[in-house]
């Protein structure tokens, strides 16, 4: 078994105590609520390195000017990542921080960069989510507001892009996919890209419908992120190992096929208890682990573009 693919890692993790832990509250598992025994770091190309561990993958891209991060792990891990991210890449200070979405493991760095005048790069939505409590189903508790020393300094609507460090990077909106304010980066140079939290390559992504996302508007993300990537292009998703293009299309397939049945249920007048009784999404779990919760979450998405009255 190959514990560094999805169907190794799944049948790790549910052999293990410690794997036990990957499995939130909303039953999804996800590094983004493990606390893992130590961050590990990946070297992509000469100054690029993905580390993994922190509550989700944090690409960094070392430049002249210093240290640029896509996402920043959690909070609780924050010191610990940025130290190993300066000390795998030969750089002395953060120059720049994307926030791929909202979500804790993402922004978990933000108050202790923004406190030090780190540029923060963020779609418009996203910042403006940071700027509440944000409470949901699978984060009961809520997150924020962060202080506004914390909050995206820069933000965008589009698509964008800037240099830094001899690499051309092209950063732009996903729609409403996992989040309404997901974004990639893409690195021309390195030929990397950062998907954020719209791909996943361990277990099911949460589908967060409250806060703008929808299964329709995921697919809608992978067709963008098929546009950008070749062959060739090593793509960093928000947890488990780097992927290929042809990873992204069986990702994009699987979704839709989802969807596509999810509609069907939905016009048929069946809720959501009945849509998760009739397994929409069985013959993935075998690879993908449980698909009640995704798929509860999945269909109650659909509710604002095709049932707004419901």
């Amino acid at each position: 078994m190959n514990p560094n693919s999805r169907r190794g890692f799944i049948k790790l993790a549910a052999g293990s105590a410690a794997g036990a832990a990957l499995w939130s509250a909303a039953g999804i598992p996800s590094l983004a609520w493990a606390k893992a025994d130590a961050l590990a770091a990946t070297s992509l190309a000469d100054g690029i390195v993905v580390i993994s561990g922190a509550g989700a993958n944090v690409l960094a891209v070392r430049g002249s000017e210093g240290l640029l991060l896509v996402d920043g792990g959690l909070a609780a891990r924050s010191s610990e990542l940025l130290s190993l991210a300066l000390k795998q890449t030969g750089t002395r200070k953060i120059h720049t921080l994307f926030n791929s979405h909202w979500h804790p493991e993402q922004t978990g760095s933000n108050e202790r960069l923004g406190k030090e005048g780190v540029r923060i790069i963020a779609h418009e939505n996203t910042r403006l989510w940071l700027t509440r409590k944000i409470v949901t189903d699978w984060l009961p508790k809520g997150y924020g507001p962060l202080p506004a020393k914390s909050l995206p300094n820069k933000s965008f609507y589009t698509r964008e892009s800037l240099e830094f460090g001899g690499e051309t990077l092209d950063y732009g909106h996903l729609g409403q996919a996992h989040t309404d304010g997901d974004l990639f980066v893409y690195l021309h140079n390195a030929n990397v890209l950062a998907a954020g939290g719209v791909v996943s390559a361990q277990g099911w992504p949460v589908m967060d419908w409250q806060t703008g996302g929808w299964i329709g508007g995921l697919v809608g993300a992978y067709d963008r992120l098929l546009k950008v990537a070749n062959e060739q292009t090593r793509i960093v998703p928000a947890n488990g190992p780097v992927l290929l293009r042809k990873d992204l299309q069986t990702h994009r397939d699987m979704y839709f096929t989802i969807f596509d049945r999810l509609v069907k249920l939905l016009v048929k007048g069946q809720g959501p208890e009945e849509v998760v009784a009739a397994k929409p999404a069985q013959e993935f779990e075998a690879e993908w682990g449980p698909s009640d919760t995704f798929v509860n979450a999945a269909f109650k998405s659909l509710w604002g573009h095709y049932a707004p009255d419901a």
